[in-house]
């Protein structure tokens, strides 16, 4: 459908949609949520004026708008903090958290670098979705922005904070690999071999079909307590090589994951809304991770469509990017490739660090739109990505949510 026929359809659809109370207040809040992709979290709580605008029009139009959230002086919210060094990895480690929710909107690319490493280390998470006009789930915090982690009782906000601040206690958790010497002196076990792992397989391809998980996440469903698990995913996470990543390793990698902040996310919001037919299929992926009826994923995905279409258009100058987008994102996957991985397979190696999870967990939050397909098809980062996804693996997300089936 063009650009002009949506606009005429848009009415109709509002008009068949008048009964239903919340229905431009989904439109205010996909709005508000994908405006996440353009900037890092640090400043996904700003005014929002096209949220607030539709919000507006809501009132308006007599359809109703999203109830403000309140609390009384009894119910203060406990104030929440960011770090001054999101990138440092703490010097002090934690024990492993029993219990860890995150917090999040479930197409926010840095909501998605967590999920990627949470899932990559198999620690158990329960997801609590944001709604993104509201944000009443978040009610209980100063800090309205995603994503945010409670581990245990201890608050931890924005991605990259959260991946340092897990990093370094899953290093300390792990154990220290034995003695040379003493591994040789070992007697051989008499026992049987330990049976081959399962081999992970993501449920997507890069062709947009689907095929088994071999590595679903444990069925827990009703559990009240992530200990047991939480104590096997730290015996079973990923190993890494012996001894603490050198300064001059660790120096690489944030220089890396800055990037992936700093220059990866903004290249490819300005490629998924460089066009109208590009911009609806983005609002079509985003609107289908949510539990919105049909009638309202329609409204907010043609108005939401239009909306970031012609906030697209300006998108370049924003952010700097010059000559054709598209060879914009080839060129900053190539950087990667060449530059980050320089001929290994992982930018950490034999085995992924926080850039390699960074960078993974922000593609695949577009895996389903034509900008990630062309990236795949006209850069150097396939093998990557293809290698990435296998040790990921499946989720480790205790509550099913729409992104576990995407």
């Amino acid at each position: 459908m063009s650009s002009a026929g949506a606009l005429r359809r848009l009415p109709t659809l509002l008009f068949a949609q008048s009964g239903h109370a919340n229905v431009i207040s989904h439109v205010a809040a996909s709005s508000r949520l994908i405006n996440t992709w353009g900037a890092d979290q640090r400043y996904g709580d700003s005014k929002g004026q096209r949220a607030g605008i539709l919000a507006a029009a809501t009132a308006a139009l007599g359809i109703g708008a999203a109830a403000a959230v309140t609390t009384s002086a009894a119910d203060a919210p406990t104030k929440i903090e960011v770090v001054a060094d999101p990138y440092a990895r703490p010097v002090e480690a934690r024990p492993l958290p029993s219990n860890i929710t995150l917090y999040q909107y479930e197409v926010c690319p840095y909501c998605c670098k967590v999920r990627a490493f949470l899932d990559y280390y198999k620690l158990p998470y329960t997801v609590i979705e944001v709604n993104p006009l509201t944000k009443g789930e978040l009610k209980w915090s100063t800090y309205k922005k995603v994503p945010v982690v409670q581990l245990d009782e201890e608050i931890v906000a924005d991605s990259s904070a959260i991946m340092s601040r897990l990093a370094t206690d899953i290093a300390a958790a792990r154990p220290a690999p034995p003695p040379p010497a003493a591994a040789a002196a070992a007697p051989a076990s008499t026992s049987q071999p330990p049976a081959p792992a399962a081999k992970r397989s993501s449920s997507w391809s890069f062709w947009g079909s689907r095929g088994g998980d071999a590595t679903a996440a444990p069925d827990v469903s009703g559990a009240t307590d992530q200990a047991p698990a939480a104590a096997a995913a730290a015996a079973a996470a990923p190993a890494a090589a012996p001894g603490a990543p050198s300064t001059e390793a660790l120096s690489e990698e944030i220089r890396w994951r800055k990037w992936v902040d700093e220059k990866l996310v903004k290249v490819l919001t300005a490629n998924i809304y460089r066009n109208w037919d590009e911009s609806v299929e983005t609002f079509k992926y985003i609107t289908e991770q949510t539990g919105w009826s049909w009638g309202a994923r329609e409204v907010a995905r043609w108005a939401g469509a239009v909306m970031m279409w012609q906030v697209g258009k300006r998108m370049p100058a924003k952010y700097g990017i010059e000559g054709d987008l598209r060879v914009a994102l080839y060129d900053a996957a190539n950087d990667f490739a060449d530059n980050a991985l320089r001929g290994r397979r992982f930018a950490g190696g034999d085995a992924p660090n926080l850039a390699d999870l960074s960078a993974f967990g922000v593609l695949r939050a577009v895996r389903r739109t034509g900008a990630f397909r062309d990236l795949m098809a006209h850069s150097r980062l396939g093998p990557w990505f293809e290698a990435m996804d296998g040790e990921v693996g499946g989720s480790a997300r205790i509550n099913a949510g729409p992104g576990d089936s995407a």
